[in-house]
């Protein structure tokens, strides 16, 4: 009777076979791929849109510092280096919003990598020009990834391109 127990008990074990584990683990391995591809996109999306945001709302605070102070002011743009600088009349605003002790604001950080600037481009020259007056000399564009910034001569105001 001790024996018909314990084959009884064997037969109807519970478990899972090495084949079942192995497909899990396949499943789960495809499934944390899919979802770092779409998260590593979506964050370069965000990255970018970021970037946008802040080089814009630099433009648009450089146009109001050049009327309020009645001095040209310029962003001035280094492609090489994915960053720029803000001057004045009197040399470069150490002190400007996001940028370093040196007065330079990088996207080549940790929080906006793989974000680049590819082109800069205002008449022949990679300088963003504001009159005393909060107008534009020379518009042009900024090239980010995969969206330029156009900004317009004069008026200064700006439109983003896909």
């Amino acid at each position: 009777m001790y024996k018909k127990k314990l084959q009884y008990n064997r037969k109807f074990q519970g478990g899972f076979s090495l084949i079942e584990l192995i497909l899990v683990i396949a499943l789960i391995g495809i499934f944390s791929t899919i979802a770092m591809t779409r998260t590593n996109t979506s964050l370069s999306v965000i990255r970018e849109n970021i970037a946008l945001d802040q080089i814009t709302s630099d433009i648009d605070l450089v146009k109001s510092m050049a009327f309020a102070q009645n001095q040209t002011i310029t962003l001035k743009f280094d492609v090489l280096n994915e960053s720029y600088s803000v001057f004045n009349e009197q040399g470069i605003i150490t002190d400007f919003p996001n940028s370093d002790e040196s007065g330079i604001i990088s996207l080549n950080n940790s929080n906006l990598r793989n974000t680049d600037i590819k082109q800069a481009v205002f008449g022949n020259t990679s300088d963003l020009e504001f009159t005393s007056k909060g107008s534009v000399i020379n518009g042009g564009i900024i090239e980010l990834n995969s969206k330029t910034i156009t900004i317009e001569s004069v008026s200064g105001r700006w439109s983003i391109d896909n």
